[in-house]
């Protein structure tokens, strides 16, 4: 579950743009909302491309590697992904959950590629630094023998569950492209951030 107080600011804009209970009922059947309208959509490796490529624009690339970076975790940050491509009629409820491994598999490949050690869900109460490459690299390559996603026991999006996270996902076109992914220009970001965070904190201890 997504706790309010703990969503990222960045985040809160798409945490909003969903709709009210029962707005669908009031609302014209002359201007259907998007996601009252046939999906965009209707392949998962056309949508799961179309994602990869939205990631990898650079505002969007610095937005997640960012939130990555600071412990905002992986799975926080694919369902409100996938929830807008939702609000946005890309994709229906059943393909979403279907785009949940993917696009979680897309984020921690980026982190590794950015030097990130990323926190995977809440309930491993992990900062990043807690995380080493052997953990990480375990994520990246597991392999379970369930082969469904599944929702949580109250029946939402935010409480689905991974029964796995693998490479084979994304196919290998996407995965070719990650292991060339340049982020030389990220790795220096996140690290002045570091050190600009470094500089406030040694200013307000003075």
């Amino acid at each position: 579950m997504i706790r309010s107080d703990k969503i990222d600011p960045r985040a809160v804009d798409h945490a909003l743009d969903g709709p009210l209970p029962g707005q669908s009922l009031t609302n014209s059947p002359d201007q259907p909302y998007p996601w009252e309208q046939p999906p965009e959509f209707t392949g998962a490796k056309q949508l799961t491309e179309k994602i990869f490529f939205d990631l990898l624009k650079p505002e969007n690339l610095e937005t997640v590697t960012g939130l990555m970076s600071e412990g905002t975790p992986v799975m926080d940050i694919a369902q409100m992904l996938l929830m807008t491509g939702f609000q946005k009629g890309k994709m229906n409820p059943d393909m979403m959950l279907m785009q949940l491994e993917p696009t979680a598999y897309m984020l921690l490949a980026i982190a590794e590629k950015a030097g990130i050690n990323p926190v995977l869900t809440r309930d491993e109460n992990l900062e990043p630094d807690d995380v080493d490459e052997d953990e990480q690299e375990e994520v990246l390559r597991e392999v379970e023998n369930v082969n469904k996603n599944s929702i949580g026991d109250r029946g939402r999006f935010q409480d689905a569950k991974l029964a796995k996270i693998s490479p084979t996902s994304v196919g290998p076109d996407i995965q070719k492209q990650i292991e060339t992914l340049d982020t030389s220009k990220l790795k220096a970001s996140l690290l002045q951030k570091r050190e600009d965070n470094k500089s406030l904190l040694a200013k307000k201890e003075v």
